[in-house]
């Protein structure tokens, strides 16, 4: 079963973790600690980098916690990618 589990994990190619880890997960991106993830800091992370442009909504050239936890809430409902 646990085999499973993680292949499943990493079939599905999600890099953000439900609950407590999505926030651990955003407190090691945002480096410099100022609440937003920079371009820069979100190449930490391979998917989130890919899909920044389209998740910056507001086109600041960063992503506030609304948007990163929108991302992620997406996540948890099915995976669904950033359009």
């Amino acid at each position: 079963m646990k085999k499973l589990l993680v292949a499943a994990a990493l079939v599905s190619g999600v890099s953000f973790a439900a609950g407590a880890k999505g926030t651990d997960a955003w407190k090691t991106l945002d480096k410099d600690g100022d609440g937003s993830l920079s371009a820069e800091e979100a190449a930490g992370d391979a998917e989130l980098n890919s899909h920044f442009s389209t998740l910056d909504k507001n086109a600041d050239g960063k992503l506030s916690a609304e948007e990163y936890k929108a991302h992620h809430a997406d996540h948890a409902k099915g995976g669904k990618k950033a359009k």
